[in-house]
């Protein structure tokens, strides 16, 4: 199989799976008690959901409604929110606030934890056995602990930062990014923990791989070895980041943003669930499930441009 003929297949099952994910999500609240209306009603509108639609959203056919559902999320018509506002705005005014701090903490953490796992597993030693400590310790601490602690020490006690984030400056202005630096450190930290702990494991795999053994018995240097490891280690390590990255940064942005009160997507997602606002928590909820269908994409694609022999055993 070619590689693109690979990847075209690969595209079609992930628009295939966002598919059963919009029909389960659509099946699961029409026939939850009491939701058949209230999400009919948020979801378009009240004064839409009675004239413009002309009564199918409330008592028509089901497949009617269902089709509506799909266009609506297709068109990102998402609905309105108890607040009357559009939930696609809602997400496009939480979510560059998010990104903000979570794209250079996720880059940062990925980059130290291969980095420190990897010379961990090379090297061995006092740097192995530091490197396999604090990466225990580190998957051990919950994101609000690390929040909580950032916040009692550098907020509380050192003074560093005078305010929390300011929804009346801009987003990229001097202090509002600098008081996203401490939500990027705790996203950072829980990330960097993973990545470390399995980059050494699987650097050990590879380190005591023959034709590393043969490699080094030719007398490569350290270095050389290292990229031979490296280059082995990274399909594995490529999955770990689709996988654990995006399960880590979604359970952390909802504490993240509690904790030091940033209005983005995790505290929009709260507020949701707190206020019962159904098109709402749909949405939101739906992000990380549409965030991994692509990440699973991505991987896969790269790991067919990585190494051709993967499309081979799909």
């Amino acid at each position: 199989m070619s590689t693109a003929r690979y990847v075209l297949r690969r595209v079609v099952w992930t628009v295939f799976a966002a598919y059963l994910v919009l029909t389960g999500a659509f099946l699961l609240f029409v026939f939850t008690p009491d939701a058949t209306e209230q999400v009919t009603v948020r979801f378009y509108g009240l004064q839409q959901a009675l004239s413009a639609y002309d009564g199918p959203q409330l008592g028509a056919a089901l497949f009617e409604r269902y089709v509506s559902f799909l266009v609506g999320y297709l068109t990102l018509d998402l609905g309105t929110t108890m607040r009357g506002e559009p939930v696609a705005d809602a997400i496009a005014r939480t979510a560059p606030i998010t990104l903000t701090y979570v794209v250079p903490g996720i880059l940062l953490g990925n980059l130290l934890g291969v980095a420190a796992g990897h010379v961990a597993g090379m090297v061995r030693g006092k740097t192995d056995a530091l490197v396999s400590t604090l990466s225990y310790v580190g998957n051990g601490v919950p994101a609000f602990f690390l929040g909580e602690f950032a916040v009692a020490t550098f907020i509380t006690q050192l003074s560093w930062y005078e305010t929390y984030y300011d929804s009346r400056f801009e987003l990229l202005s001097a202090d509002n990014l600098v008081s996203l630096t401490l939500p990027a450190a705790v996203v950072a930290v829980n990330i960097l923990a993973v990545q470390a702990r399995q980059s050494r494991a699987q650097t050990v795999e590879f380190a005591d791989a023959e034709f590393v053994k043969t490699f080094r018995a030719g007398g490569a240097r350290l270095r050389d070895q290292s990229r031979h490891v490296l280059r082995n280690a990274a399909l594995p390590l490529l999955s770990l980041f689709v996988t654990e990255t995006l399960t880590i940064l979604f359970i952390s942005i909802v504490v993240v943003e509690l904790v030091f009160r940033v209005p983005g997507l995790g505290q929009l997602t709260y507020d949701a669930i707190v206020r019962q606002d159904l098109p709402l928590i749909l949405a939101t909820t739906l992000i990380p499930v549409f965030v991994g269908l692509l990440g699973n994409l991505a991987q896969d694609v790269a790991a067919a441009l990585l190494d051709p022999r993967t499309e081979q055993h799909t």
